[in-house]
């Protein structure tokens, strides 16, 4: 094991901070990544939640150990015996001494036979939120994939065949629904409309269709947009969607159905992007890439129809309990309530990204 603390050099370039490559070439698996330093225990001595130069050189038995532990692959033989571990902090740029937040960490697994199927574990994730996800790209000639991998998605298969990558594609999109507070609360906006079901289907259909020709267009045709536009843009929609749905009651005019699915559909371009950055890096291609799309494109949909549906089953639970003048106010309540947190989420990711 070759220990590189001591140099203050070679650091903060070798990659960015949750990410790492994993290089299949002959007999061999060259691996490259940036791990948080929270991840491992016992070695902050401070307690500072970052890890010094004198830390590491003190702890470094015990972070090599941690990562033999957290970092493997498997084949139906056994473990890859990791061979030649070195790691180095990666401080900020302006402060190439100052104690360090990632450890980029380097190694090789001896593959034997080199030709079977692999399974690649991660178990080292850091304490911040923004230190739950790592992203690991592997290639093997032409060929290449992105792991994503989370607390809840420690293992998964190296260049899988294409319905692994549809299925678990198909899974991110889902949860990437479920999970993000702004795309539910635009949905709830869209459904608190009071709609007939023919109507809030369609409207659904516009938000699927939105959203998808924006994330095709990112990932085939390389669209971008900066998330520091993109975040607070999908906030101002939901203000915008339900100040709109308060402007026509107050006025008590209906707009023809075609006018709001028109806002849906545009609104729905905007949280595209969104998805897009999400889905970005695939570092998939040729017909895994096509496939990883239309799984994470459906399981979009899967995840907005759960939504819809334990929508509108609550509606009419609350109707059938209380009447149509309950469900009028609660409809009320959720576009007030949308454009108050739509609001204060503007403000506040126009702050993060200033």
């Amino acid at each position: 094991m070759v220990m590189l603390l001591a140099s203050t050099t070679v650091h903060a370039h070798l990659m960015v901070a949750q990410r790492g490559t994993l290089n299949l070439v002959g007999d061999g698996a060259y691996m490259v990544m940036s791990l948080p330093t929270t991840a491992f225990k016992n070695i902050d001595d401070d307690g500072d939640g970052r890890l010094s130069y004198v830390e590491g050189n003190a702890h470094r038995r015990e972070i090599e150990t941690q990562i033999r532990a957290g970092v493997q692959l498997a084949g139906p033989q056994g473990l890859a015996p990791l061979q030649g571990v070195i790691f180095t902090l990666s401080p900020p740029d302006d402060a190439p001494t100052a104690p360090a937040q990632q450890l980029v960490v380097l190694g090789r697994f001896a593959l034997t036979p080199p030709n079977t199927a692999w399974q690649f574990k991660l178990d080292l994730f850091g304490s911040r939120a923004d230190e739950q996800t790592q992203h690991v790209t592997v290639t093997r000639g032409e060929e290449s994939q992105l792991m994503t991998f989370t607390p809840a998605r420690r293992t998964l298969e190296v260049l899988p065949s294409g319905w692994t990558v549809f299925v678990d594609q198909l899974t991110l999109g889902a949860e990437h629904i479920l999970t993000g507070a702004d795309h539910v609360l635009f949905l709830l906006v869209v459904l608190a409309a009071g709609w007939r079901v023919r109507h809030m289907l369609v409207a659904l259909t516009c938000f699927t269709a939105g959203h998808a020709v924006t994330l095709i267009a990112c990932n085939v045709l390389g669209w971008t947009a900066p998330a520091a536009l993109v975040e607070p843009a999908i906030a101002a929609t939901i203000v915008g969607m339900a100040g709109f749905d308060r402007w026509c009651v107050h006025r008590a005019q209906t707009p023809p159905a075609a006018v709001r699915w028109v806002g849906v559909f545009g609104c729905a371009l905007i949280h595209g992007l969104g998805l897009a950055q999400a889905f970005s890096d695939l570092g998939l291609s040729g017909s895994r890439k096509v496939l990883s799309l239309a799984g994470f494109n459906l399981g979009i949909e899967l995840g907005q129809l759960a939504v819809a549906m334990a929508a509108v089953a609550a509606f009419q639970a609350m109707r059938h309990l209380s009447g149509n003048a309950s469900i009028k106010l609660d409809n009320a309540w959720i576009s007030y309530g949308a454009m108050a947190l739509g609001m204060v989420w503007f403000f506040e990711r126009l702050l993060v990204s200033a």
